[in-house]
Parts: structure tokens; sequence; C-alpha cells
């Protein structure tokens, strides 16, 4: 897998730049972004497709638009693409369209919840709870 080590942004997406080689990434494609140190991977929804790049989450929480959101310290997500939010024992986990899953930290809890709550235009409700 090859390392981008510039990034470009602009309103509809990201430009991953190695050398000579620039990938264009749509917003709209990216389904989470994750840390895997020292590199981020930006994981699509084309082919569940990684990038590996030598950013931190901070700066590239900074560049996305309003529809991610920070779910723990190494971790953002496409609240367009969670499927389940779900309570095991005492920790709260999520999953999205690519299978993967992530646990969700006490001080993200609120503002992840409330975005993908807006983004499906949800009621204030129970979620889904399985032991």
């Amino acid at each position: 897998m090859e390392i981008f080590r510039e990034l470009q942004s602009n309103s509809d997406g990201i430009m991953v730049i190695r050398y000579s080689y620039m990938q264009m990434i749509r917003f709209e494609d990216i389904v989470c972004v994750y840390t895997d140190r020292p590199y981020l991977v930006i994981v699509t929804k084309e082919k569940v497709k990684s990038h590996l790049l030598q950013f931190s989450i901070k700066q590239m929480i900074d560049i996305l638009p309003g529809n991610f959101c920070i779910c723990n310290q190494s971790t953002i997500v496409n609240v367009d693409y969670l499927t389940v939010w779900q309570k095991r024992k005492e920790e709260y986990w999520i999953r999205l369209i690519t299978d993967h899953e992530f646990k969700v930290s006490r001080r993200c809890r609120n503002t992840l919840k409330g975005k993908w709550r807006f983004v499906y235009k949800l009621p204030e409700v129970e979620w889904v709870v399985t032991e």
C-alpha cells in the first residue's frame, strides 16, 4: 500500500499526492478515517479501498465537512454510513456499511449520537441495547 505525503482539499474532496501520483477522494466516498500509527487510513466505500497518509486525526477533522464526527481519539466516521449504534455491557459501539466496528468514547458519544439522529431526523429515543 502506498503512503501519501501531501494532502490538498477543496469543497468536493481531498487530493492525496505521492511524488508524481495524485488521486482525488470525494468526501461522499469516505466512510471512515482511523489511525494505524504513525499513519492515517482512509477507508472509502468503493471496494473498501484504504489509503495511508502521514497526518494526524486533528489535521484531518479540520479538513472534513460537517457530516464527519470523531468517534474516539483515533477514529473519524462519516455519519451517513453509520448503520448500527449498540450498547454492549457499559460500552457503546457503532458499525459502518463496510462492517468496520468502533468503540465510541464517552467524550464523543453525545456529539456522534446527535449528528446521526440529525442526519436521519430521528426523535429522541432509546437506542438499541443488546447484551
